[in-house]
């Protein structure tokens, strides 16, 4: 007969209780939230069941989560006291918490972890303590910590490496990747994988296997508490091989993932409480880099993107379904991967054109994007045929008539898109949502041509749709929180990051991009290379160099929003003489669409065009200039951030978007911007709003691009952060 259970702690995050074969349980089962999470409370409850549970006399405890994950990881919204603590109070803490790591691990009686869902960063720490881990085959694992700029600072770092092998270890902590449970098993960092409706029963049965001595729990942690059991030169080699490949990976702008190759080398030869203390000091100095304040930021602003637009979603009636049928009204390229984006989350499209090439070409793109996805196993042939299946290309209005949702995509040209606007304001149902993917024109001008403007904002997708998080969500004069809110459903539906913005020339994104193209433009004048231009920026973390990315754009589409920035913008936009862009585009340069831009370009197999250096092209921009002449870096660094620095300034204090918060996660999910900087406004923190000022206006007389916002020298003399 199985004894009755006996509850012996009971907190608001986890209980302790003595179950059948005088086994314990400690149940991680959070009051608040949805998933269970290392919070202070969580801690503090953990330290005290722990100590209850090492007074006891059984023969083993297991550890459990009734919630649909074990534990997610640390709470890293309280990462910002922890990180501002002397360095003295940190150690301090680390050295509580790793307290409570190895007492899971010195238990006088097996541990076992019973793994679902998710245990990722300290949660996987709390069951790498255990003496084994029992996952569900749907499971997944993982330490994230050096994808967040740290490294894992509860004994992750000791103990994976001991429990697997060196190579697995580094190759696990330096990736910050998720692992299957059965990548987990065949690494040897759990022990054995289940079935989820049997991890419970199972995990209890292995428990029972050690706690009669039928499995040697005790060999596991003479491993753990032990050197590294290999070699040093094969160390040394697995380790200058694994910093190799994250330099190529990340050219030395990540600092964390090569540290932690260092402390997990220099930690090999060392016991673990010898580990311990050395992991604890790195995770220190690694908390007050720059890095890890812009990367937690990244992760924290995700989180806020996100509440966000399911706040802007709840204003919409509960009884209102999801979208059943959209349109995409002008197919191509964009139009192609607009529906594509649609047909892969389940929402049949329409896409409707004039013309058949273009539908031809639209349809063509989707094929494309599915055959990717069927050459990499992530689709199967058939279920690709069925999600093309869902886009019904057309030229026939007709078919538009019973659709809720459109996408206006056709030309970027106002009297084509007035045209297109108007046809489909009259065609459709009154409670239809317009919504215009334009890039620059602006939404009040284009609402005009509405009878119904407040059923109609911009939803501005960033090319290749596909790829790119953002969708900027433009809200005009006129529309509506029902709109805005069903458009932030929608783009979240698509899989995608809504960030909702006032309607102004060029929006957000290409507002202050388009700063950064203007200044290239006088840099160029002043006889500056763009190969340097490129190559500097590129360096300093961009994915690619101005110029380069005015050839992936097409030069053609930069000139014509030059002149919608300048009209919109005179006083920092100005374009009264010929760019030297236009100059590249008056002869016949478009960039990658015809092979000829700031470089030549070449079709490459299963890949981008590849760039070359066009004599040609220099050629034209030194008739402007003259001999091209190269100057520091720092200065070509300055004269592109300045500006879009002090243009995003602008859109903050015009209310253009809300927050520093939201107007970085933009840049970063819409153009690139290096995530290790964490957005215009956090270096702008990073560098000081004095120091930003004074450069600015030491270049002055080169424009009003460069003269700091009233709001920016205020913030400079009160000594204020964007990131407080």
């Amino acid at each position: 007969m199985l004894m009755e259970e006996f509850i012996m702690f009971t907190g608001e995050k986890l209980s302790l209780t003595k179950i059948e074969n005088d086994f314990l349980e400690l149940n991680f089962n959070s009051a608040v939230g949805s998933v269970n999470k290392l919070d202070k409370q969580s801690l503090d409850e953990l330290h005290q069941a722990l100590t209850l549970a090492k007074q006891q006399e059984v023969a083993g405890m297991l550890l459990t989560s009734s919630k649909s994950a074990f534990i997610v990881g640390a709470d890293i919204t309280q990462f910002k006291q922890m990180f501002d603590a002397s360095e003295e109070q940190f150690l301090d803490s680390a050295s509580h918490i790793n307290g409570m790591m190895s007492c899971i691990e010195d238990m006088p009686f097996p541990t076992v972890v019973a793994i679902n869902g998710f245990a990722l960063g300290g949660g996987l720490e709390v069951c790498l303590a255990c003496d084994a881990r029992i996952i569900s085959e749907q499971a997944r694992i993982g330490l994230p910590e050096t994808g967040l700029g740290i490294l894992p600072g509860w004994g992750g770092t000791v103990r994976l490496p001991r429990l697997s092998d060196f190579a697995t270890a580094l190759e696990w902590i330096t990736s910050a990747r998720q692992y299957s449970a059965q990548k987990a098993f065949k690494s040897g960092i759990v022990d054995q994988v289940v079935e989820p409706d049997n991890l419970r029963s199972e995990a209890l049965s292995y428990l029972a296997s050690m706690a009669s001595g039928e499995i040697d729990y005790c060999l596991v942690r003479k491993r753990k508490l032990s050197p590294v059991n290999q070699g040093q030169a094969e160390i040394d080699a697995i380790a200058n091989m694994a910093k190799a490949m994250v330099m190529d990976k990340t050219a030395g702008h990540y600092p964390a993932p090569i540290r932690a190759i260092e402390l997990i080398t220099e930690s090999a030869s060392l016991t673990r409480d010898q580990a311990i203390k050395k992991e604890a000091s790195v995770f220190y100095e690694l908390s007050q880099s720059a890095e890890a304040r812009a990367l937690i930021g990244l992760f924290v602003g995700d989180q806020y993107v996100a509440r966000k637009a399911r706040s802007y979603a709840k204003a919409l009636p509960q009884s209102l379904p999801d979208i059943s049928m959209a349109a995409v009204v002008g197919a191509g390229i964009m139009g192609g991967g607009i529906a594509y984006q649609s047909v892969t989350r389940g929402c049949p499209v329409v896409m409707k054109d004039i013309a058949q090439a273009a539908l031809d070409l639209g349809i063509s793109e989707a094929e494309k994007l599915l055959g990717k996805a069927v050459s990499k196993g992530k689709l199967d042939q058939s279920k690709a045929s069925r999600i093309l299946a869902m886009i019904n290309p057309t030229l026939d209005d007709k078919d538009l008539q019973n659709t809720e949702f459109v996408v206006e995509a056709v030309v970027e040209h106002l009297p084509v898109k007035n045209a297109v606007l108007s046809a489909l304001d009259k065609q459709l149902s009154d409670d239809a949502i317009i919504v215009s993917n334009t890039s620059s024109i602006s939404i009040n001008q284009l609402a005009n041509s509405l009878e119904k403007p407040e059923r109609f904002c911009g939803m501005h997708f960033f090319n290749p749709v596909h790829v790119m998080p953002l969708v900027e969500v433009i809200r005009g004069e006129h529309t509506s929180d029902q709109t805005i809110a069903a458009v932030c459903n929608h783009a979240l539906r698509l899989g995608k990051k809504p960030i909702v913005v006032n309607d102004c020339p060029g929006f957000l994104v290409n507002r202050v991009l388009f700063a950064q193209c203007f200044a290239m433009e006088l840099l160029l004048r002043d006889g500056v290379s763009f190969q340097q231009i490129d190559q500097v920026m590129e360096q300093w973390g961009m994915p690619m160099g101005p110029a380069y990315l005015m050839d992936v754009v097409g030069l053609d589409t930069i000139v014509h929003c030059y002149s919608v920035m300048s009209e919109g913008i005179p006083e920092r936009f100005v374009n009264d003489v010929t760019t030297p862009t236009e100059t590249l585009l008056n002869a016949g340069r478009l960039g990658q669409k015809n092979g000829m831009g700031y470089y030549s370009y070449t079709a490459a197999k299963g890949g981008r065009p590849e760039k070359t250096i066009d004599s040609q092209s220099v050629e034209l921009l030194e008739s402007i200039s003259g001999k091209h002449k190269e100057i520091d870096s720092q200065t070509i660094i300055d004269r592109l951030l300045l500006p879009l620095a002090i243009e995003m300034n602008h859109c903050i204090a015009e209310g253009i978007v809300d927050s520093a918060i939201e107007a970085d996660m933009a840049l970063i999910w819409g153009v690139g911007f290096p995530p290790f900087r964490g957005g215009i406004c956090r270096w702008m923190d990073e560098q000081g709003i004095e120091a930003i000022c004074q450069k600015a206006d030491s270049y002055s007389d080169i424009g009003e691009l460069y003269r700091p916002t009233q709001s920016m020298r205020e913030m400079a003399s009160a000594g204020k952060k964007y990131y407080p």
